[in-house]
């Protein structure tokens, strides 16, 4: 896994905007993201910035109590999961998410992704943010292209 980009954020919508560029700059029909980091880091402000920069409208909402929400434009879906209140592997399989990584025009981003880490498979983004120094963000994006 290679670190492909590293960001400082000051506010909520520096980070938006940071997953603007990121999906303008990265991100493809079919890509998987995982968006990890602590309660509060800003984690869901990065995937509204996505979804931005993807071209969807409207508002995209924290999917942390119905686990999965799927946004359309044309014949393209991002889907947004959050794995914040899954506990075992079992949970996650249950949800069929594996179902929506095969649509190759969808882009799938998960928040929390990183609590399986064996469930997920390259080619995969990993993005991590942390607390920096005050109001400051680290975001740090990975690219692995492959299981090897």
């Amino acid at each position: 896994m290679e670190i492909i980009a590293r960001w400082h954020s000051r506010s909520e919508e520096e980070t938006r905007q940071w997953g603007e560029r990121l999906a303008r700059d990265f991100l493809r029909p079919g890509d998987l993201v995982i968006v990890a980091g602590e309660l509060g880091v800003g984690k869901t402000q990065l995937v509204k910035g996505i979804a931005r920069g993807l071209g969807l409208q409207g508002e995209i909402k924290s999917p942390s109590f119905s686990l999965i929400h799927e946004y359309k434009k044309g014949d393209f879906t991002f889907y947004h999961l959050d794995f914040y209140r899954l506990e075992e592997e079992e949970e996650v399989v249950d949800l069929g998410w594996e179902e929506y990584r095969e649509d190759e025009k969808g882009i799938m981003v998960i928040e929390w992704g990183d609590k399986f880490p064996t469930l997920f498979s390259p080619p995969l983004f990993l993005i991590r943010l942390s607390y920096g120094n005050g109001e400051q963000r680290d975001i740090e994006v990975y690219y692995d292209s492959c299981s090897g």
